[in-house]
């Protein structure tokens, strides 16, 4: 043989040995980036499920914005045609104010007044109205609970009674001022989380 064609031969084998290093290269990288492509679609895919969960979880506090859930009460009651809070009705008032003001934000506290059947409809109406306002008046100025915290106090009269009117005893329960304290239930749900 020629020197020429020996040359070629010897390129050729080269050319030959050289291919199939590099497809064999070739095929060693898509498989490598298969496994990478899968490994970053499973990464996608529970990063996918948390992003979820997350909105999942956020939607739902926000859909309980306006859904409150009790975390404290307390009913005063009242002697008869009398407005004012005894010393112990007072302290209780004042142990609820404090649990209420540890929220900070996202509470309210509801107040609603009643009075027994003794009396006139009209007089019980403003009776019940004059210990709404007592019980406001005592949150507000010595439990320094903020107004805005507070719902407008409600003066219930002789509506909703929890006892008989026909025994004294029915009648001194139906003489109360239900106190209660609200949080807001998306609050309490992030709270939690």
């Amino acid at each position: 043989m020629n020197p020429t064609a020996q040359q070629q031969a010897k390129n050729m084998e080269t050319y030959q040995a050289n291919k199939k290093a590099t497809d064999a290269e070739i095929e060693a990288n898509k498989a490598a980036l298969a496994a990478a492509v899968a490994a970053a679609k499973q990464e996608i895919e529970a990063n996918q499920a948390s992003i979820d969960e997350v909105a999942k979880s956020t939607n739902k506090r926000f859909s309980e914005l306006g859904d409150f859930v009790v975390k404290g009460e307390y009913t005063v009651y009242f002697a008869t045609g009398d407005y004012s809070i005894s010393g112990q009705d007072r302290n209780a008032l004042a142990d609820l104010a404090k649990k209420s003001l540890a929220y900070q934000k996202g509470y309210v506290i509801q107040v609603a007044a009643f009075a027994d059947s003794v009396g006139t409809a009209a007089s019980n109406q403003v009776l019940s109205k004059e210990r709404a306002q007592a019980v406001v008046a005592y949150l507000l100025q010595e439990c320094s609970v903020p107004v805005g915290r507070i719902t407008a106090p409600g003066a219930m009269g002789e509506t909703n009674p929890v006892a008989s009117n026909e025994t004294p005893t029915g009648r001194g329960e139906n003489r109360r001022a239900e106190v209660k304290l609200l949080v807001n239930k998306g609050i309490v749900a992030s709270a939690v989380n």
